[in-house]
């Protein structure tokens, strides 16, 4: 009798022990479930904080105007094969100075290029065909940027704007004086006689101010885009550096043959 009340009381024992390690790998289970819950909430809260950070058409102005508290500088360097262009941005156009000071602590424009060059007008860069680019923006966000246009900042040589929206080329109906945040020129043509300034006016039906006009007979420009592109700085050193890029052999798309590859530096 007592040998199988022994025998009762090791097989209690046993049953007790066999139960033990399922119910231990069921709360096991559980908080894995737990931690995979919180992995996937972590993820998805920085996904939503990343988006949150990206710039866009609502919250573009928010965005640009506290980066410009907080980022004061208004030099920045343009540096090429050929030598550096130094530029002044304007305080009177405030969110593109941010914009631009803030692409180029980014490095966003290392390694891209003057991509359109027509002598005698301009030299446009801040984009590239490779394929980091549309990497380089995604991490930024996709917006425009308000135009700031003021009678005063015309497109004297020297003067740096911003290109419009790309679907306007496609569409002029869809004109809209908002700013692409990457794509830069600047004004390379020479000084203008009175009698060519008349007929520019003629040509595009604008009537160009009497100040304007001793700007641009005296050291040149652009009067036609006036009013319709932001002016946003102009070149203080390293305009030859310009006419030189200006000079270069171009397709029939006014792309240089060779690419002129740059890089923007912000002077502290």
């Amino acid at each position: 009798m007592r040998s199988i009340y022994i025998l009762f009381i090791f097989l209690l024992i046993l049953g007790c022990d066999s139960k033990a390690p399922k119910e231990l790998f069921k709360e096991s289970e559980k908080n894995n479930n737990s931690l995979t819950v919180n992995k996937k909430t972590l993820k998805n809260n920085k996904k939503i904080s990343e988006t949150n950070q990206l710039i866009n058409n609502k919250n573009v102005k928010e965005k640009l105007f506290e980066f410009g508290l907080k980022n004061p500088e208004e030099y920045i360097i343009i540096k090429t094969s050929f030598g550096n262009i130094k530029i002044r941005l304007y305080d009177q156009t405030p969110l593109h100075r941010a914009n631009f000071i803030m692409l180029a602590k980014k490095k966003f424009f290392d390694s891209t290029i003057f991509y359109r060059v027509i002598r005698n007008f301009m030299v446009q860069g801040g984009n590239s065909d490779k394929n980091n680019m549309l990497q380089k923006m995604s991490k930024i966000g996709i917006y425009r940027i308000p135009p700031e246009i003021d009678k005063d900042l015309i497109h004297k040589r020297g003067a740096i704007a911003m290109a419009v929206q790309e679907q306007y080329y496609k569409d002029p109906s869809k004109f809209n004086l908002s700013s692409s945040p990457y794509n830069f020129y600047i004004v390379q043509k020479g000084p203008l006689s009175n009698s060519y300034m008349d007929k520019i006016e003629k040509k595009y039906n604008i009537k160009i101010p009497k100040k304007s006009r001793l700007i641009y007979n005296k050291t040149g420009g652009t009067p036609h885009l006036d009013n319709e592109y932001t002016v946003f700085g102009e070149v203080v050193s390293g305009m030859k550096i310009v006419d030189e890029i200006s000079k270069q052999i171009t397709d029939g798309k006014n792309r240089p043959l060779e690419n002129i590859y740059i890089s923007i530096d912000v002077i502290k």
